[in-house]
């Protein structure tokens, strides 16, 4: 896991945030339709203005003062399987004081494969039951494809 987090570490700072920004809007397609209407609007604003900041050259989303306290309140009705974690991604790479570290970035993977696994129907959690999954492989390969992207510098 050190490991893992050093080598995300030497992705250029908003190398990070676009790298986080493209596996969190991957993941909310593979995920399929939200259909907590007001978790969905929040994830997708929270996306557009993390976008924003990117274009801007931040290297953290900058969530406004609003939807920082609406957070916990969406949370504990995050019921619909996956959702918890997507938010908990979104609020990670806000919630980045000295902007998106190897170690932030490597959280908001985890958060992003914890929220597709969840969407999947396995019976029995296990290493080799999420290897045993074409989803889950999928998004493994996303995901590292999407580091090494970002190490070599390409989009």
């Amino acid at each position: 896991m050190r490991s893992v987090q050093a080598e995300l570490q030497n992705i250029q700072p908003t190398r990070r945030l676009a790298t986080a920004l493209k596996v969190m809007d991957w993941t909310l397609d593979a995920m399929g339709p939200i259909e907590t209407v007001e978790i969905r609007e929040y994830l997708n604003e929270g996306l557009r203005l993390g976008h924003e900041d990117l274009r801007a050259g931040r290297e953290k989303i900058v969530l406004p003062e609003e939807m920082l306290d609406q957070y916990e309140e969406l949370d504990e009705i995050a019921e619909e399987y996956g959702t918890s974690q997507m938010l908990s991604a979104l609020l990670a790479c806000s919630d980045a004081p000295e902007g998106l570290s190897g170690q932030v970035l490597y959280g908001v993977l985890n958060f992003c494969y914890e929220a597709v696994l969840d969407r999947e129907d396995i019976p029995v959690y296990s290493l080799e039951a999420e290897l045993a999954n074409a989803r889950c492989r999928e998004v493994i390969e996303f995901q590292k494809q999407a580091v090494a992207d970002a190490l070599s510098g390409a989009n």
